[in-house]
C-alpha cells in the first residue's frame, strides 16, 4: 500500500536531491527513536548547567525522530536537504492531523542555532523545560508511526 499524503512533496525532495531512497530499515528507525528518547532525558539533565548543549540534545531528538520516520520508509536526507528536508518530508505526510504537533521543531532548531552561532543567546533552563514537551510529542509521533508507514 502506498502512502499518498505528501507524495508530491517527497517526489520533489527526491528530484531536487534533498532526499534519497535507501532500503527501508525499521530496526535502524527504532534505534533512532531510542536515541531520541535518550537525548530528551539528557536535555533535562543539562538544562540547569548548559542550556546550549541542552538545546543541541532537544534538536538531536527531534531530528532523529523525524529521520526515523523517513528511514522506515526507505528515505533519508542528503547533505543538500539537511534538517529542513527532514521536517518538510514528514510534515507533508502527517499534516493533518499530526503535522501541527511538529511545530516545536523549528523553534528548537532556531534556539540551537542561536546558541551555537550568536554570543547574545540567552536561553535559560526554563526555556529548555518549556520546549521539552513539544519535543516529546515529536518523538512520540515517530514511535507511533514508524511501523505504519509503508516503504515509499
Amino acid at each position: 500500500m502506498a502512502w499518498e499524503q505528501g507524495r508530491a512533496t517527497i517526489e520533489r525532495l527526491i528530484a531536487t536531491g534533498m532526499l534519497e531512497r535507501v532500503p527501508p530499515n525499521l530496526d535502524g528507525a527504532q534505534a533512532l527513536v531510542q536515541a531520541a528518547v535518550t537525548h530528551l532525558a539528557s536535555a533535562l539533565t543539562l538544562a540547569e548547567t548548559d542550556t546550549v548543549l541542552a538545546y543541541d540534545a532537544l534538536h538531536g531528538a527531534n531530528r532523529k525522530a523525524l529521520t526515523a520516520i523517513l528511514l522506515a520508509q526507505g528515505l533519508r536526507p542528503t547533505r543538500a536537504g539537511g534538517h529542513i528536508a527532514i521536517y518538510d518530508a514528514v510534515h507533508a505526510q502527517l499534516e493533518p492531523p499530526r503535522g501541527r504537533d511538529l511545530a516545536t521543531y523549528h523553534r528548537v532548531r532556531r534556539a540551537r542555532n542561536a546558541g551555537d552561532y550568536r554570543e547574545e543567546y540567552a536561553a535559560v533552563a526554563d526555556d529548555v523545560r518549556a520546549d521539552h514537551p513539544g519535543c516529546q510529542k515529536i518523538v512520540d509521533i515517530a514511535r507511533r508511526v514508524i511501523e505504519q508507514m509503508p516503504p515509499f
